[in-house]
């Protein structure tokens, strides 16, 4: 009985790492290059203990597709967070530069289907927050003229024209408006028109229910999860996750592992509490 116990558990495993490697794999957001540019590390190396990806483990993992996230907080304002956010992306396109033996820009499904045929990492962008456009259209067109292709319209922290989950959730009704503006909701038609996906990862639940009544195109959400399994503000309610199904949208499954298990803020706690000599060490 272990022996054919044993049996299953490999050929289980066979099975899906046949799947991993037939399926073309596409990791919606991954922050390692904001990282990366922050800290001054280059993605070309290897940063195996700094982060949790590089080139060379993209290769490994058989990751095919790569949207990097383009990234700045929220103290990147006015005359700012639009400079940073082009400074990402130029540092992208060196990378890929130097790189083309085993990397690719895309910005279309042709360009991708020809990055995959040649065996080459096939690398998008998106942009991780709404106030890098500086509440200016024109820097959104500019995204997508670099060859961003989708942006979540808030981080944790809400523009002057969506509000955030977090900010939602903490702050409450504290908060001037809750959801898109007039102009949110143009900057969302602007995106359809661009043909920029809207990624409703981050956004507050009013924000969510605005932009779904608003887009006249299929939405994602980058990495979130279910709140049904883990309820934490930034995963998605059993009604969110039928309207993005019934919009056409995709959900991307986010990995960390306090989206997913319900009882790890609980034993994080738990585990600071038990090293917090060593941590303040």
């Amino acid at each position: 009985m272990r022996l054919l116990l044993l049996s299953l558990f490999f050929l289980s495993c066979q099975s899906y790492k046949s799947l991993h490697k037939k399926a073309i794999v596409i990791d919606t957001h991954n922050d390692v290059l904001s990282s990366a540019t922050m800290k001054g590390w280059n993605i070309e190396n290897d940063l195996t203990g700094k982060t949790h990806s590089d080139l060379a483990r993209f290769k490994k993992g058989g990751i095919d597709v790569q949207v990097f996230s383009i990234f700045c907080d929220e103290r990147f304002g006015k005359d700012t967070a639009f400079k940073y956010a082009n400074r990402e992306i130029d540092s992208l396109y060196a990378i890929a530069g130097r790189n083309d033996d085993r990397m690719m820009m895309v910005s279309n499904p042709s360009q991708l289907q020809q990055a995959v045929k040649e065996n080459k990492l096939a690398c998008m962008m998106g942009v991780e927050g709404g106030h890098m456009m500086e509440e200016n259209l024109s820097y959104l067109d500019s995204f997508y003229q670099r060859g961003v292709r989708y942006m979540t319209l808030t981080w944790n922290n809400s523009t002057s024209w969506a509000t955030s989950a977090m900010d939602e959730t903490t702050k409450k009704d504290s908060l001037p408006q809750k959801g898109l503006t007039t102009f949110g909701k143009q900057v969302v038609q602007r995106m359809n028109q661009l043909g920029m996906m809207v990624d409703l990862s981050h956004v507050g639940e009013q924000t969510f229910w605005d932009a779904i009544n608003t887009t006249t195109k299929p939405v994602i959400v980058s990495h979130s999860c279910a709140y049904a399994l883990c309820p934490v503000f930034r995963n998605l309610k059993d009604d969110q996750i039928k309207a993005v199904g019934k919009n056409g949208g995709v959900i991307d499954v986010n990995f960390y592992s306090g989206f997913i298990d319900s009882n790890f803020q609980q034993r994080a706690r738990a585990f600071n509490r038990e090293h917090r000599s060593e941590m303040d060490s």
